[in-house]
């Protein structure tokens, strides 16, 4: 059963709006985690050469409680933010309909993100934060992994935008110049910004004059938008 219109629209508006989200309020827990672990900035000189003037600046967003429930408050962002970007690549690949070996990378991707999601709800709405820590560690290395190849085989099955399997190729490089600079959670920003653009893309070439739901099939040679 293909996801309808009125339904991709929304994926796709919400996956807009929490990769801006995502980026901006990231970046106050970032400020945030700072504040509740002092030492981040004893090993990261590039993470307090902005972070300690940006927390002078942004006092009033950072001393309204106790460092570690601001910390955790801002947290919560990633909620939706792994949310939508997993709804978002659920909807590309319902429209994609890949075969083969993209279609297991596929479903791989989506088991991390779904893993991951999880993972940030239990960080920060349980007690349990850091069992669900390690189990996003381990998710992360799933997707790190598996987008390697999965952006392999998207390119060459000659995928549209190509921004997106780039983005999910340099997960891990991006993941380790993120965290010299800001906080962990920022590590997810190319599959924030990847996933909403390859959403937006595929709603738009799958519209018809009656607005009707277009299944999209892949294989070797075929693409998404032309």
């Amino acid at each position: 059963m293909d996801i309808a219109p009125s339904t991709a629209r929304v994926i796709s508006t919400f996956a807009w709006v929490m990769a801006a989200a995502g980026t901006v309020v990231g970046q106050v827990h970032a400020l945030a985690r700072a504040q509740a672990h002092p030492d981040d900035f004893i090993d990261a000189p590039l993470a307090r050469a902005w972070g300690e003037p940006a927390i002078r600046m942004l006092k009033p967003l950072l001393d309204w409680s106790d460092p570690w429930t601001v910390y955790v408050t801002y947290g919560k962002i990633w909620i939706p933010v792994c949310l939508a970007f997993t709804a978002a690549a659920y909807l590309v690949y319902r429209r994609r309909d890949p075969r083969g070996l993209e279609r297991r990378l596929w479903q791989i991707q989506l088991g991390g993100y779904a893993t991951m999601t999880l993972s940030v709800a239990g960080d920060y709405l349980t007690p349990w934060m850091d069992q669900m820590f390690l189990v996003g560690i381990a998710a992360m290395l799933v997707i790190g992994s598996g987008g390697i190849v999965l952006g392999i085989v998207m390119l060459r099955n000659r995928f549209r935008p190509r921004t997106t399997p780039v983005l999910l190729m340099i997960f891990f490089p991006f993941l380790l110049a993120v965290t010299s600079v800001t906080s962990l959670g920022s590590a997810l920003l190319p599959l924030m910004w990847g996933w909403a653009i390859a959403a937006h893309t595929v709603r738009n070439s799958s519209r018809t004059p009656a607005d009707a739901p277009v299944l999209v099939r892949t294989d070797a040679t075929e693409q998404i938008g032309g």
